[in-house]
Parts: structure tokens; C-alpha cells; sequence
């Protein structure tokens, strides 16, 4: 009888998870509470539950004798599967205190201050009004964020207190657990950094430049690897196998979101888990680390005896997201014959006629690319809100 484990969620972003494991020959169910995501369509069986719900999701595991369980790609996945795994005696997850600390920003934020790491200077506040007298005495700009959302939820620039005050009323509004972080704005070079740790070291390495078009807050493009990452690397690597020792860190996953200024790497988010944008496929791409397959093998405690690494296939690769420019009726979109014959891979997630009610966050599809010359794609990727024509009219 197959061995059955539970993948939460079942975006786009758990679909080559979701694939890897049932080619493994696991019994896959996944869960979450919006079950027309295509991933369910994907797995063995779908028990709808929201999947960040730590009690509720181990009442499901024990119900229905799940016997692993895989996180999705949001924070809130992580900390449930911790929080579960801690419960059921399972290994291949953190403890559920060092969860919360490095996927809650105030939560890294004070290690990070603790050890002397590189990070935006910040303040953290519970209530609303602690938070408003900071921000009318404040240097400005500054950044407003949420504690514990994700995927630009919840952040907002303040240029004065004004805006700050419209900025932590959203903020707090939208996060859960009512803390919000008022944090200097850095101007540098967006990047991330993504490794794979085995016994606390870093396997293999995959790294990018990060732009947020549309969106200032919100990853829409990526192109690997990233700008001058020598420069950086050993700073970088260094805080990663630190905190893999400090907090004896299992297997698996570990990112860096950082802006780098006069040369320094400031760290402004962390995660241990799988990407939206299906990042992971161009982190293969580009290493031939079978990452899919890693980080399954490694939520279930399985070692690595068996995984195969391949040879390269792209030098300079990468991702963008196909957004409006405004909400309405999508009509149509297109690409130009040069930015088509690059692609390796395209997924849609709008058809036409969809209607688009937040273009700040949704994406009409997600292309993969791959290029010959570094410096090309990089100049070329500035250009493609420009070059992609979508048409969207009034609902």
C-alpha cells in the first residue's frame, strides 16, 4: 500500500510538488479551502480544511492516516507543518518555535539584530497607537509591513506620516496577529539567494535578481543568476550555516529576500519552503539539483541515496509574470516573436473574458525564459511590461 502524506494548498506553485510525489509513489492529498485550485485536480484525494489552521490540519492527518505531511509555498504552510510534525513526533520540520521565528519578520528580525547580521533598522508594534506615535516623529521613508503575510500583502511606503497612518491602518487591518513593523526603506539591488541545506550546510546554491514592476512590493519577474553575487556570497552563506548551527535546522529549503547597499546584503525576508512563480524550476535549470524531489525527501525524513543530480541546462534563465495594468474584463494578451521563441515553458492562469479584480496581484500567466547573454536578458526583462500588450476593458 502506498505511503499517504499530505501537500497543503494546491496553487500552481504545489503542482510540481504535488507531481513529484505521486511519481514517487506516495498517496497524495492535499488540503486548503478553495477547492477549485487546479493542484487538487492533481493529487490522489482533496479534504478541504484551511491548511492554516495548525489544530485543524492535525485532526485531519490523524482522521485520514496521513503519514507525512509537505508544506506549500506561503509561510503559513511552514508553520502548520511544524506545528503538526512537533505534534505527531514526525522529523523533517523545524520546531515550531523556530518556525514562527524565521517566517514572522519581527521574529528574524531580532535574531538577526542579536547576532550583528545585516538588516533594516525597524520597530515593532501591537497596537495602533504606539505604532501612529512613532510614525509622526519618524525619519522618512519608511516601509510599513505586516508581520506575518506574504506575497506583498500588507506593505506599503510612507514618504510622510500621513501615508504612514493609511499604511498601518492596512496593515493592521490585514494581519492576523495584530503586529506590525515600521522599517527604514533601503534603495539597492533586489535579490535572492536559495540553498539547500543537508546536515546544516548548504548543498547548492541558486541565486537572482528580483523585479518588482507592477507591483513594488510584489515579485514579478526574476533572471538568473544574480548581479555581482561573488561580492556577496560569503556574507550570505556564512549567516545561513550560522543560523542552521544556532537553531539545528533539519534538511531542506532555505532563502534569502535581500537589497544590497554599499556592497552590504540586508536581509528583508527568509523562508524555508517551495516559491510561487514556480521558482524551483529555474533553480533546476539552472543547477540540475532535482529540487522538487529534495525537498519532498526531506519533509519525510527519507535521505538522498537515490537522488540523481543532472548537468545544467541553462546558463541565464528566468521568470515573469504577465500582469494588467488595470482591473476590468481581460480581453487578450500577446507576446512578441522574439520573447516566444525564448520561452521553455508558459503557464496561464486567466483566459480571456476572465475578470481581473486586483491587478496588482494577479497574473495572467507566467513564462519561462531562457537567454545566450547575460547582459541582454537583464536589459531585456526591463522592457517586457512594455513589449507584452494586454488588453482589458471596463466590466
Amino acid at each position: 500500500m502506498k505511503k499517504k502524506i499530505l501537500i497543503l494548498n494546491g496553487t500552481i506553485s504545489e503542482i510540481p510538488i504535488i507531481r513529484k510525489a505521486r511519481e514517487m509513489s506516495f498517496y497524495v492529498v492535499t488540503t486548503g479551502n478553495m477547492p477549485e485550485l487546479p493542484g487538487h485536480g492533481e493529487a490522489d484525494e482533496y479534504i478541504c480544511e484551511d491548511y492554516s489552521n495548525g489544530p485543524a490540519i492535525l485532526e485531519l492527518v490523524k482522521k485520514n492516516g496521513i503519514e507525512g505531511i509537505v508544506s506549500c509555498a506561503n509561510d503559513f504552510g511552514v508553520i502548520t507543518c511544524a506545528y503538526v510534525a512537533e505534534k505527531m513526533g514526525w522529523k523533517g520540520h523545524d520546531s515550531y518555535e523556530n518556525a514562527l521565528l524565521m517566517h514572522r519578520k519581527d521574529g528574524f528580525r531580532r535574531y538577526f539584530t542579536q547576532k550583528g547580521f545585516p538588516i533594516p533598522a525597524s520597530e515593532t508594534f501591537t497596537d495602533l497607537p504606539s505604532a501612529e506615535a512613532y510614525c509622526r516623529a519618524c525619519r522618512y521613508p519608511v516601509m510599513i509591513k505586516a508581520d506575518d503575510l506574504t506575497g506583498g500583502k500588507g506593505i506599503q511606503k510612507a514618504v510622510d506620516p500621513a501615508q504612514a497612518l493609511a499604511a498601518l491602518e492596512n496593515a493592521f487591518d490585514l494581519s492576523r496577529d495584530k503586529k506590525v513593523l515600521v522599517q527604514e526603506f533601503l534603495e539597492g539591488v533586489q535579490q535572492s539567494i536559495v540553498v539547500f541545506l543537508m546536515d546544516r550546510r548548504i548543498a547548492v546554491t541558486s541565486c537572482s535578481n528580483i523585479y518588482c514592476m507592477r507591483n513594488p512590493y510584489l515579485v514579478q519577474a526574476e533572471t538568473y543568476p544574480a548581479t555581482d553575487f561573488s561580492l556577496v556570497e560569503g556574507t550570505l552563506k556564512g549567516m545561513i550555516e550560522t543560523m542552521a548551527e544556532d537553531l539545528q535546522l533539519v534538511d531542506g529549503i532555505f532563502s534569502f529576500q535581500y537589497i544590497v547597499r554599499d556592497g552590504v546584503p540586508y536581509v528583508i525576508d527568509m523562508m524555508r519552503r517551495c516559491f510561487g512563480n514556480e521558482t524551483l524550476l529555474l533553480a533546476d535549470m539552472r543547477t540540475g539539483f532535482p529540487w522538487e524531489e529534495a525537498y519532498i525527501r526531506a519533509a519525510l525524513d527519507m535521505g538522498y541515496d537515490s537522488l540523481t543530480w543532472k548537468k545544467q541546462i541553462y546558463r541565464y534563465c528566468g521568470h515573469y509574470g504577465v500582469m494588467a495594468d488595470r482591473n476590468g474584463i481581460l480581453e487578450s494578451w500577446s507576446l512578441p516573436e522574439d520573447i516566444e521563441g525564448r520561452l521553455f515553458k508558459k503557464t496561464v492562469n486567466l483566459e480571456n473574458g476572465s475578470v481581473i479584480r486586483n491587478y496588482l496581484t494577479e497574473k495572467i500567466a507566467h513564462i519561462y525564459f531562457h537567454y545566450d547573454d547575460w547582459e541582454t536578458m537583464n536589459r531585456e526583462i526591463a522592457e517586457y511590461n512594455d513589449r507584452i500588450i494586454v488588453s482589458v476593458r471596463d466590466q
